[in-house]
């Protein structure tokens, strides 16, 4: 009776500070996130692009002044519209959006703008719409700056522009040594290399004089490319643009020749064609 009396209030104590550590514990596991690799979902879509477009200009009468500004359907959808005031002061009235379906939207405006000045973005109920008219209600007063006039603004959502292209590799279309006398190489290409903008040449081991370089293509007639220069162990000619649109290339014939002197110890060079 005694060990039992005794040992009850501890096992009850013992047990109350585990259920304590397993529920501390369970917020900070909820609060470390998802494991390492978990599917978050797909990437958000790119941002759109916003571009504030003019729909129309109008010139202020004296006095108070009742204007249309015709917009249509050829300006495209738009989310929001905002008036600039140009040459003169204006006071803005009202302002009535018709769209080409739904009913108009009228907003009181009562701001009066100085030249230059423009008013807040203006919502358009239901996000894009396409406009059919604006009508503007203002009051403008004689002044030495002449008439003033007012613009409409359209804010369009424009999709993100597209990614770049891809940058063209260049491919190795084949190689060939070079003998000490000038000589003349052809590589063969063909249709199943693809098509080409560009070409150049590199050089491996002894240094090379480029005599002269004629590309032949599939159809039409040949490119002959003055090049004429020296190009050392590991150097490369400049891209060489070719004539008209991406080509299929039948054959390059090369000539050229093994310069003398101390490179020859390297043994013969190799020169090789790469297109893009």
């Amino acid at each position: 009776m005694f060990w039992r009396s005794t040992m009850a209030p501890l096992l009850a104590v013992l047990a109350f500070g585990v259920t304590a550590d397993v529920a501390s514990a369970q917020p900070r596991d909820r609060d470390r996130g998802p494991p390492p690799g978990h599917d978050r979902g797909p990437p958000p879509p790119p941002p759109m692009r916003e571009q504030w477009e003019m729909l129309g200009e109008q010139a202020v009468g004296f006095g108070v002044d009742r204007d249309v500004i015709r917009v249509g359907r050829r300006e495209g959808f738009f989310s929001k519209i905002l008036l600039e005031v140009r040459d003169n002061d204006v006071e803005i009235l009202d302002l009535k959006v018709f769209f080409k379906r739904g009913m108009p939207q009228d907003v009181r405006v009562r701001q009066r703008l100085r030249a230059g000045d423009r008013t807040r973005p203006i919502d358009l109920v239901g996000g894009d719409r396409l406009i059919d008219r604006i009508e503007v209600v203002y009051r403008s007063r004689p002044g030495f700056r002449g008439r003033a006039k007012v613009a409409v603004f359209g804010l369009k959502n424009l999709p993100p522009p597209p990614p770049p292209p891809p940058v063209a590799r260049w491919e190795e279309l084949g190689c060939s040594k070079v003998g000490l006398k000038p000589d003349r190489d052809t590589i063969r290409v063909g249709r199943r290399e693809g098509r080409f903008s560009a070409i150049k040449l590199s050089v491996r081991g002894s240094k090379i004089e480029l005599i002269d370089l004629t590309v032949v293509y599939e159809r039409g007639p040949p490119d002959q490319i003055v090049v004429r220069k020296k190009i050392g162990d590991g150097d490369e000619t400049p891209a060489l643009d070719l004539r008209g649109e991406r080509r299929v290339i039948d054959r390059v014939d090369l000539t050229y020749r093994q310069t003398l002197g101390l490179n020859m110890i390297k043994g013969p060079a190799t020169v090789c064609v790469l297109g893009r």
